[in-house]
């Protein structure tokens, strides 16, 4: 097994010192890094299973809500680690399938559009109602009978904020942005304290890359809901874009502890280019977990990368003394 550790290490390096990790607006980790993070975390796993201690998956349980473009659901409890698969998930959800945060657990089964949501005139119906409806029309992925209905509602009731939020999901859905960009600024123009609307808003800047805007109102997220994970998670996501990655690392603690906290951002930035950062990261992880095989692998691999032949053979020699132990 350490034999097939050294001929990863090698051979990253060696691909690796050909070409530099570029500093670019991307999240993604590198193909070098999904190799070597791979390969240890399957032995990793393997002897923290023996030990019986509780190992976080790398890779294999990442941020599920980073998935779930305005969506909380029953993940949000289990947040751990992001990858490129949440990330290309993440990319691609605002074209498929967004639903409501307030009932992402229900449509989370909802396969076909809602045979029991009747398409009764709006005009005859009043705000509140055409509201109910537009979300299980929503929900079940009827976009654009749900855009009909929350339209109406609006229409006969401007300050219903919820249908703008709605409006704004919908709109997103369909690949409208400048639509939902307006409906989500008046659903927090109309309920500024809502850390959903906060959350929605923010994110969709998120996706747009405009990411200071994006922290002003997941900021504020955060202040009027501390106790939900995702927003914490989606304002270090977004602090990582900004290169503010000790303000990251706050945030991705308060979502999923310490250890992962370092974790996150030491995969983040590394990927963005920030070798030392992650390093300085991952450093702290080892401090709090010393006997992880990943932490080890990765530091070995990145102290040499950046010549420091000394702590690269002394973390390379841990990792040994590591595997033996699980090994018995």
């Amino acid at each position: 097994m350490f034999k097939r550790t050294v001929i990863v290490l090698s051979l990253l390096v060696l691909v690796t010192s050909a070409m530099s990790i570029p500093k670019v607006g991307g999240v993604l980790m590198t193909p070098d890094e999904e190799v070597l993070v791979e390969a240890t975390s399957q032995d990793a796993q393997r002897a923290e299973s023996k030990s019986g201690n509780k190992f976080v998956s790398v890779l294999k349980a990442p941020f599920r809500a980073i998935g779930r473009l305005f969506g909380a659901g029953k993940d949000d409890r289990k947040l751990q680690r992001l990858s490129r698969k949440d990330v290309e998930k993440f990319e691609a959800v605002g074209m498929t399938r967004v639903i409501d945060a307030r009932t992402a657990n229900d449509a989370a089964t909802a396969k076909e559009p809602d045979a029991n949501v009747t398409m009764a005139d709006p005009a005859t119906v009043g705000a509140r109602e055409n509201l109910d409806r537009g979300r299980a029309l929503l929900n079940s992925g009827n976009l654009n009978d749900a855009i009909a209905l929350l339209s109406t509602a609006v229409s006969r009731d401007p300050k219903l904020h919820e249908a703008y939020n709605l409006l704004g999901v919908a709109y997103e859905a369909k690949g409208m942005r400048d639509r939902a960009f307006e409906s989500l600024q008046k659903a927090v123009k109309y309920n500024e304290n809502n850390a959903d609307y906060l959350n929605n808003l923010g994110y969709l800047y998120f996706k747009n890359g405009e990411y200071d805007k994006a922290a002003k109102y997941l900021k504020r997220a955060v202040k009027f809901a501390p106790q939900v994970q995702r927003y914490w998670n989606n304002l270090g996501l977004i602090q990582t874009q900004r290169a503010n990655f000790d303000e990251a690392y706050e945030c991705f603690a308060r979502a999923v502890g310490e250890f992962e906290g370092h974790m996150n951002v030491a995969n983040r930035s590394q990927a963005m280019g920030y070798e030392k950062q992650a390093i300085k990261h991952l450093e702290q992880a080892r401090a709090l977990r010393p006997a992880t095989a990943e932490v080890l692998f990765r530091l070995a691999f990145l102290y040499k990368r950046t010549g420091n032949e000394a702590l690269a053979a002394e973390a390379e020699k841990a990792l040994v003394a590591v595997r033996a132990t699980a090994a018995k």
